[in-house]
């Protein structure tokens, strides 16, 4: 894998940041307020321009190894590729199959595939997933009304 230099992070950073302050700009305002939903998006917008402007400022210190793409030190790793790569799979997983099964089966399945494919131990892994979930099912669904998707096998949660 390349890692980029921390001239490239910075310009990435600066320019996503940028397309953030750009997409902000149509967000409406709230009624009764003098500033709108865009606000915060367009403030950390903002914050993430000067950011990348700063790094690759400070990057500049360093030339010409600043602007040169290297390979990471971990991809020489089997394991640690091995990792990204699982990290991946489970993103997909969840992607693919969180509406069909429901957030809770499908996030115990993952966490619980992930820690084991890290080296956990089983049943810390089990209980890990189980405790990890349950924690975030109940404070996005219950405390911030973020609707989840819901599972047809367990519908007793609510």
């Amino acid at each position: 894998m390349i890692k980029l230099s921390e001239f490239h992070l910075g310009l990435l950073t600066a320019v996503l940041a940028a397309f953030l302050v750009y997409a902000s700009r149509s967000f409406g305002p709230i009624p009764g307020q003098d500033y709108g939903a865009g606000t915060m998006p367009r403030l950390i917008g903002w914050c993430g321009v000067a950011l990348g402007v700063y790094m690759m400022l400070a990057s500049l210190r360093s030339l010409p190894g600043a602007l040169r793409p290297h390979l990471a030190e971990w991809t020489g790793s089997r394991r640690s590729i091995a990792s990204a790569l699982a990290v991946l799979g489970v993103i997909l997983f969840y992607i693919l199959f969180s509406e069909q099964l429901g957030f809770i089966p499908t996030s115990v399945l993952s966490l619980t595939g992930l820690m084991l494919a890290l080296g956990t131990r089983p049943l810390a892994a089990i209980a890990v997933a189980v405790t990890a979930t349950l924690a975030v099912y109940y404070t996005f669904s219950k405390l911030l009304l973020v609707p989840l998707p819901l599972s047809p096998y367990l519908t007793f949660l609510g």
